[in-house]
């Protein structure tokens, strides 16, 4: 996995957090926010007032300069806008920068991961690790050992996830969270499950925003280990996304400098399967 320049990301390329349908409308439905669309998709801004006649004004992974008069259009007039850039490098004048060691408190991924699926043997840019572990797991789907479906439904899906012991102290808020994300909406996303011997032990679920596929979320059983099940639902998500035409498969979160070990793990499974790993360490801050 090589390290990418953030100002060499393609400009098609969709952060799903900030950029999607998915979540421009959970925001505006479950958050009390001001939340206005800004770009030429879906990316937006939120904003919050922190006291009478003043906001705190986010614009995440974004390159657009929010301007007073844009934000006077949603009834924003006075407050600080905290901005994480997408490719942008140079700092525009008038805004003073956030130490990095707060950007990587602040924002859901100061650190990430995607691939680009620009060939259908996708697997030989994985490492030797990983794609030995494919092998392994196309053996066993051969053999009717392991089998990955994709026609679980969202209630069964979310029932298999609290039902499956997982290390994961967000596991409540994930789930609440998901239903809330997907329980409305028929398309634009991808359910898969993952079962040895006819017993389900794993399973993700992947939101697709235009040409890219976000790795949402996932889980585990811990009988599912020596049968690299983690490699088993990635390379199918990698294999239909190719099919479907998508370009980027976004690996999302990696563990940063100075943060959690819990993240070292899922760091390094990620790691052997990414192609660029990028770095979100400039917030620019202005009082408006």
């Amino acid at each position: 996995m090589k390290i990418f320049p953030r100002s060499l990301i393609p400009d098609d390329f969709t952060y799903y957090r900030t950029g999607s349908g998915f979540f421009f409308d959970y925001y505006r439905k479950y958050t009390n926010n001001i939340v206005e669309r800004i770009g030429k998709w879906y990316e937006f801004f939120s904003a919050f007032r922190i006291f009478p006649g003043f906001w705190s004004v986010t614009l995440e992974k974004n390159d657009t300069e929010l301007t007073r008069t844009e934000l006077q259009k949603s009834w924003v007039s006075h407050g600080i806008i905290w901005w994480t850039p997408m490719r942008r490098i140079e700092k525009p004048v008038g805004w003073w920068r956030v130490p990095t060691w707060y950007t990587k408190r602040d924002i859901h991924s100061s650190r990430s991961a995607f691939s680009v699926l620009d060939q259908a043997d996708y697997w030989n840019k994985w490492t030797p690790p990983a794609r030995a572990h494919r092998r392994k797991v196309l053996e066993n789907i051969g053999s009717g050992q392991i089998v990955i479906d994709s026609d679980c439904s969202l209630d069964d899906f979310l029932s298999l996830y609290r039902a499956t012991p997982v290390s994961d102290k967000e596991k409540w808020s994930r789930i609440r969270m998901t239903r809330k994300l997907l329980e409305n909406r028929e398309s634009g996303y991808r359910i898969y499950t993952a079962s040895v011997d006819k017993r389900v032990l794993a399973g993700a679920i992947f939101i697709d925003e235009r040409v890219s596929s976000e790795y949402w979320v996932s889980f585990y059983h811990k009988d599912s280990h020596p049968y690299h099940l983690g490699i088993a639902l990635i390379d199918r998500w990698f294999l239909d996304s190719y099919s479907k035409w998508i370009k980027y498969c976004d690996l999302d979160h990696m563990r940063d400098i100075g943060q959690s070990t819990s993240y070292s793990g899922y760091t390094q499974f990620k790691s052997s399967i990414a192609d660029h790993d990028v770095y979100f360490h400039d917030m620019w801050i202005r009082i408006f």
